[in-house]
């Protein structure tokens, strides 16, 4: 069984961090009030923004798979893609083969960390697949734009998207965040071995803090997006994802201008997409393929999967146990549906977004600080203490991918440095081994915290037309 988990929890969006063990929890207090309301009932069934007109929707009556067992049969749900496209439309590199000026290069691996030089390496053999985005804000005409344009796979990075649209609606007075989730009702959202044991690590912190309260056990709505951001979460994204509605994240994606964003589905429908116990036949690639060719019927399953596995107890239990006893998806089925189907954007925009975080450029004040406090949870680390007055930080991981979003303020600096370094088609050896050293993040790492590093990179990313 240790097998097939290890093997499952390829597809999911969760790191540890770079430098440190985990630490304890350090709550960051805020001026929110304490007073606690009932627990929120999550649902699909959400109000859009009065300032967006929607756009194309996937319209119709939800029909089940192709298959003996009528998997939904609940009321009408509301399809991932409702202002967003559900595929990418600019998957090409623009840049995909380098030429490294000799001298350039030699400076550059003068200061380069051993640590980093392996991400260094891939960059160089295969630069189509690489896309980073670095810049000091203020002085973006000398950064670094390497397929700055190109819609890469975001994985776990695309929790920003939902923390902001949490942090926005908190801000507006439309969640509490000191009303109460039970613990029962959050892991009706978890589906084991798809998460490198993120959630369960997010509840024994919660507990070893005293955050965790019993009879019944339950924690505040606050410490969710921290589940998320710290742990990376799946079960607590997924929860925020359909307690705020899939309209409203979308939304979100539109209002901070992310053009080239394709929408997020839940990963819980995601993974149940790939492979489920309604799926007849040995193979998975067949029905992710027609995904592919009929996105209109993804735009619908994926909640309808998701949707009847957090309401349907007999449903979720028969899928945990499926999921165990079939050990799928294949390790090649989940590459291929996570590059192809999951969710996608830009460097370019990912960094605009990161630095309009770290400038407080949300709504207001409220939902800016927010933001920034559960991005910022690195900053209880002593060794970023010293090196910077705040730190921000998201990554994520799907099977060949690897992301890392960083922005800092460095000590004595009023401006702050974004970092945004997207790896996609890894090789599987490479994948594996890069989890534990974390080559990308140290290689991101040292462009953040290098005053002379952009400069010296960027003279060596010479593209040959």
């Amino acid at each position: 069984m240790l097998i097939f988990i290890l093997l499952l929890g390829l597809v999911v969006g969760c790191e540890r961090p770079s430098a440190e063990n985990s630490p304890s929890l350090a709550r960051v207090e805020s001026n929110l009030a304490t007073t606690a309301i009932p627990p929120p009932t999550p649902t699909l069934a959400n109000t859009a923004s009065a300032t967006l007109a929607p756009l194309a929707v996937a319209t119709g009556t939800p029909t089940p798979f192709p298959t003996a067992t009528a998997f939904f049969t609940g009321e009408p749900v509301t399809p991932c893609g409702q202002h967003l496209s559900l595929l990418p439309q600019n998957s090409v590199p623009t840049i995909t083969q380098l030429a490294p000026d000799p001298a350039a290069l030699a400076a550059l691996l003068a200061e380069l960390p051993e640590a980093a030089r392996p991400a260094w390496e891939q960059l160089i053999a295969n630069p189509g697949s690489v896309g980073l985005v670095a810049y000091r804000v203020g002085d973006e005409a000398n950064g670094i734009y390497h397929n700055a344009d190109m819609q890469m796979p975001l994985a776990s990075v695309v929790k920003i998207v939902h923390l902001v649209a949490y942090a926005e609606a908190v801000g507006a007075g439309q969640l509490d965040p000191t009303s109460y989730v039970t613990l029962a009702t959050l892991e009706r959202y978890y589906l084991p071995g798809y998460d490198l044991g993120s959630h369960n690590r997010a509840v024994a912190e919660l507990a070893e803090n005293g955050l965790l309260l019993p009879n019944p056990d339950r924690l505040r709505l606050e410490d969710v997006p921290w589940m998320m951001m710290r742990h990376s979460a799946n079960a607590a994204t997924d929860y925020l994802h359909m307690l705020l509605g899939q309209r409203v994240i979308e939304e979100t994606a539109v209002t901070l201008n992310l053009t080239q964003q394709t929408a997020p589905c839940t990963f819980l429908g995601q993974f149940m997409a790939m492979s489920n116990q309604t799926r007849q036949g040995s193979s998975d690639r067949p029905a992710i393929q027609a995904y592919l060719d009929n996105p209109a019927s993804y735009s619908l399953e994926v909640v309808q999967l998701a949707e009847i596995y957090v309401t349907e107890a007999s449903f979720r239990e028969a899928e945990q146990m499926w999921h165990q006893e079939e050990r799928r998806p294949s390790p090649q089925d989940q590459r291929y549906f996570s590059h192809a189907l999951s969710a996608h954007g830009t460097p370019r925009e990912y960094a605009a977004l990161m630095a309009r975080i770290a400038q407080n450029g949300l709504t207001n004040a409220e939902s800016s600080f927010l933001a920034r406090r559960y991005l910022e949870w690195p900053m209880i680390f002593p060794a970023n203490q010293e090196r910077f007055s705040n730190l921000g930080y998201k990554n994520g991981s799907l099977p060949g991918i690897l992301n890392t979003a960083y922005y800092a303020y460095p000590l004595g600096e009023v401006t702050p440095t974004v970092v945004i370094l997207f790896f996609q088609d890894l090789p599987g050896s490479t994948y594996r081994t890069w989890r534990n050293s974390l080559a990308h993040d140290e290689f991101a790492r040292w462009l953040l915290d290098n005053p002379d590093s952009l400069a010296l990179l960027k003279a060596t990313l010479t593209p040959i037309p």
